[in-house]
């Protein structure tokens, strides 16, 4: 059966005023994904509102059989409370709304209630499983947006869920619920070139393959409910295993190159022997700067240097030191990992 799933996101760093048009960030209809940009979000999530409003009047026992005379505006009057909620949840931010559209295994239960021109019922799917399978997905475009927009974004996930359309073209709503809980920022109106980027690395990011992992792990750091403390350490991960994911890729780069420098026999002698030596020994600092050779495109600081500093960090945590939670630099690793990611997998693009 076909389903929609939503996720939707706060975003800080954008500025979209109240009252604009959406802006379509991205879309590929063979993957059934669809992303926007939008001022007026409670609209858009108007069916997870109206599945929300439904499961608090079954909880009270307000979806009777036969239904009461005036369960059509209860149901109105009860969506129109979820999605006042909604929007005092989101405030003025503009919300990003990541759409996948696709077939799943459902089946829809005998005691299914038939109301008005939709469907509610338990367990027509496995909800939870669809939506682990698409936090990839839905990872990918956020960290599109960061490197897209090259602004170091911050996001508040206002809502998830999904539904079903039946062949018809009824919404089937399946219990359970799934929504999201209810530093400064300068934010800035995306401009064209921006909007260029952020479709174009969408895709990137979406393709990713064996980064899939470290792209959610990352993702995670950047969620606003979360204390710096755990927000510095997934970032951290994210970018220890960025490094150890694409270190091989440019070790071999940059051995070839340095090969090409010429044909002295001397010179691959000292390189063979260098590689033998040192081919265990390369420390996770060691491996960065050979990162940075390839994916340092600004050389406008000591990266090396700055990524020494911020796994000092990391190492006193691990050994138990006292660090001030709000010292954590964890914009700083996010940033690192922003620009080492964007700079990989646009050099092939």
């Amino acid at each position: 059966m076909r389903y929609t799933f939503l996720s939707a996101y706060a975003i800080q760093g954008i500025a979209h005023p109240t009252g604009e048009t959406d802006v379509p960030l991205f879309h590929d209809p063979a993957k059934g994904i669809r992303v926007w940009l939008t001022a007026d979000a409670v609209t858009h999530l108007h069916l997870l509102n109206r599945h929300l409003a439904l499961l608090s009047m079954m909880l009270r026992a307000m979806v009777g059989s036969p239904l009461t005379a005036d369960f059509p505006d209860t149901l109105v009057s009860e969506t129109a409370k979820v999605a006042r909620q909604r929007s005092d949840s989101i405030g003025t931010d503009p919300v990003v709304i990541v759409e996948v559209t696709g077939e799943v295994d459902a089946a829809i239960p005998h005691n299914a209630r038939e109301i008005q021109d939709f469907i509610v019922c338990f367990d027509a799917f496995d909800k939870k499983t669809l939506k682990s399978r698409l936090a990839s997905q839905v990872s990918a475009v956020l960290t599109a947006l960061r490197i897209g927009t090259g602004t170091p974004l911050e996001f508040r996930q206002i809502s998830d869920g999904s539904y079903l359309r039946t062949e018809d073209g009824r919404v089937v709503h399946s219990a359970s619920a799934e929504a999201g809980g209810l530093g400064g920022y300068v934010s800035h109106r995306l401009s064209e070139e921006q909007k260029q980027r952020i479709q174009a690395d969408v895709p990137l990011a979406l393709g990713a393959g064996s980064l899939e992992r470290v792209l959610r792990l990352h993702a995670q750091s950047l969620g606003k409910p979360m204390d710096n403390y755990r927000a510095f350490l997934a970032a951290w991960s994210a970018l220890e295993i960025l490094v150890g994911k694409l270190i091989p890729i440019y070790h071999q780069l940059l051995a070839t190159d340095l090969r090409g420098l010429g044909p002295s026999p001397g010179l691959h002698a000292y390189l063979d022997r260098v590689a033998a030596v040192m081919a265990d020994k390369y420390n996770l600092a060691d491996k960065f700067a050979v990162l940075s050779v390839y994916l340092d495109d600004t050389g406008a600081q000591d990266e090396v240097r700055a990524f020494r500093e911020l796994k000092g960090f990391r190492d006193r945590l691990s050994h138990g030191e006292e660090v001030d939670e709000t010292a954590l630099p964890t914009r700083d690793v996010q940033r690192l990992f922003d620009k080492y990611l964007r700079n990989h997998l646009r050099r092939d693009a």
